[in-house]
């Protein structure tokens, strides 16, 4: 998108070049339903950081927009669609809530849990978290109350590990940083450990022992996702959508890549659909505004839809629309056993 240039001297508030980034993700998602493309984020961050805008103005500017325009049709035209199938899906779902296992479970302050839309929607959700830090567990209790079950234990492979705890603590993991390259790349080379200890970990087939159906696996530990996937055959088994954290450069040393993540899970039966957010960073020298090299994303797997129940595949169905907006797919993996609610003339 094309940006104008606004101009406001008067800044309330300074921000740091990594609360800026978060300020300018977490407003294209929730104005422009997208992740910032590397040439937008890095622009808006510089007018937060240097005080030429602050954030009233910057909603207004992106606001303005010819895309946020277009993104309320969008919304308008869909809207009808959306409330159809979240409909159905809730009366179907009644006597079986969507299970949601959300692994790396803490609030993030600049965006909702990615599954926010479903419950949102009026549908049953029975959501079970893991997160290892101790006051990160006790907010997100404390935030959600009885709509989470949330334990304290280490996802991986089984093993003990030393555990990372970094600055900031989204950034803590199983894994050191691999300095050789997070010190070549703007935002990354002033991540830091504060303190490591030794943690036992448990694998998801371990945890997750009950042979209960998962609608939505949702995994965010810090570049450990490849041992714990193939810690989770038998979860996987039984899992309908995969929403996965995946890097596309070594952050942590040792870590695995998006394309062990993609062959491990499409060996389980999964295709990958989409990134449906992506992280850009630029090499420190004269162009650090480029933000030249894809760093993390995460990826959207979805179970392949033969030999699964029509309860799954409506269940798949709402995941894809309600959470990743995508209704071509949400009418293709529903069947024809729920094409009336995707025909044109129910809209």
């Amino acid at each position: 998108m094309r940006h104008a240039v606004m101009e406001s001297r008067k800044s309330i508030v300074t921000y740091s070049s990594l609360e800026a980034q978060h300020l300018v993700r977490a407003l294209y998602r929730a104005l422009l339903g997208r992740e910032a493309d590397a040439a937008g984020l890095a622009y808006w961050t510089d007018t937060l950081v240097d005080g030429r805008l602050d954030l009233a103005a910057l909603t207004t500017a992106l606001t303005a927009s010819d895309e946020y325009r277009a993104t309320l049709a969008h919304q308008h035209a869909h809207a009808g669609l959306r409330t159809r199938v979240a409909a159905a899906a809730a009366a179907a779902l009644a006597g079986s809530p969507l299970r949601i296992v959300d692994v790396g479970a803490q609030i993030l302050a600049d965006e909702q849990h990615v599954y926010a839309a479903l419950a949102g929607h009026g549908l049953p959700c029975h959501i079970v978290g893991f997160e290892p830090i101790a006051d990160k567990l006790t907010e997100r209790r404390q935030a959600d109350g009885a709509t989470v079950r949330m334990y304290p234990d280490f996802i991986g492979d089984g093993n003990n590990h030393t555990f990372h705890l970094n600055v900031p603590d989204a950034t803590s993991s199983l894994l050191p940083f691999n300095t050789a390259l997070t010190g070549q790349l703007v935002h990354l080379s002033q991540l830091r450990t504060a303190r490591t200890g030794q943690v036992a970990t448990r694998t998801l087939d371990d945890v997750l022992d009950d042979d209960a159906t998962v609608d939505f696996l949702k995994l965010d530990i810090q570049g450990f996702e490849l041992p714990a996937l193939r810690h989770a055959g038998a979860v996987l088994a039984r899992t309908n959508v995969v929403h996965c954290e995946v890097s596309f450069a070594e952050i942590y040393a040792g870590q695995g890549l998006f394309s062990e993540i993609e062959q491990l899970l499409r060996g389980h039966g999964f295709d990958f659909i989409d990134l449906s957010h992506s992280c850009r960073y630029a090499y420190h020298g004269p162009f650090e505004g480029s933000r030249d090299r894809l760093g993390w994303g995460d990826a959207v797997f979805f179970r392949r839809a033969a030999g699964l129940a029509g309860r799954d595949l409506l269940a798949q169905a709402a995941i894809a629309l309600l959470v990743y907006d995508k209704p071509s797919l949400a009418a293709a993996v529903a069947g024809p056993a729920h094409a009336a609610l995707f025909a044109p003339e129910a809209a």
